[in-house]
């Protein structure tokens, strides 16, 4: 497992022990940051604000911080999870001034999302597969105000899952193995205060 592009290109993370956490695949992982860089939806990764929900390893988000990501949340109930983003985030070796930018939060979701105040550009959601996790976060995201127009969603699940999306535009899916990654939007009759 290591980092595909940017300034820690090649850097080796630490994987997980056991079979609890799930890391995206690495072929996965590429597919959405490819997409993140093209210009079909004009998302700039370069000095935005980025959320990792279910971050198992932080290897998504701390993808994002190598591409120019400048703030990044990596949210996790699992200790051991915390333990890992915590390591792999130690390899980078970055100054305690731009690592005040970087926020691991131990918590469920839901509770997490309540105590941000933050919008971000990019929401990245890997939930342990047919949970109604990433339904509960769409929800909380849009309650919370920490998205706007601008904000994009990627989230992973199970290729056979049924996901309620409501409140958002979904831009395209994409089907990897047994995996699938849906891209959404707010809808633009989605309120937001």
């Amino acid at each position: 497992m290591r980092i595909i592009g940017g300034k820690y290109k090649g850097l080796k993370l630490l994987p997980p022990n056991g079979t609890k956490i799930r890391p995206t695949s690495d072929r996965l992982k590429e597919s959405l940051f490819s997409i993140i860089s093209s210009n079909k939806y004009k998302i700039n990764i370069d000095g935005s604000n980025v959320l990792d929900i279910c971050s198992g390893t932080g290897s998504l988000g701390i993808e994002a911080f190598s591409r120019g990501a400048v703030k990044v949340y990596f949210i996790d109930k699992d200790q051991k999870s915390i333990n890992l983003i915590y390591k792999n985030i130690a390899k980078l070796n970055i100054d305690s001034q731009i690592q005040e930018n970087i926020k691991i939060i131990k918590n469920d979701a839901f509770i997490a999302l309540k105590n941000i105040n933050t919008i971000f550009q990019i929401v990245l959601i890997d939930p342990p597969y047919k949970t109604d996790i990433t339904e509960k976060c769409l929800f909380h995201l849009k309650e919370f105000n920490l998205l706007n127009q601008d904000s994009y969603v990627f989230a992973e699940s199970s290729k056979t899952e049924k996901i309620d999306y409501d409140g958002y535009q979904v831009l395209d899916i994409k089907i990897y193995g047994s995996s699938k990654l849906t891209i959404l939007k707010l809808s633009s009759s989605s309120s937001i205060e």
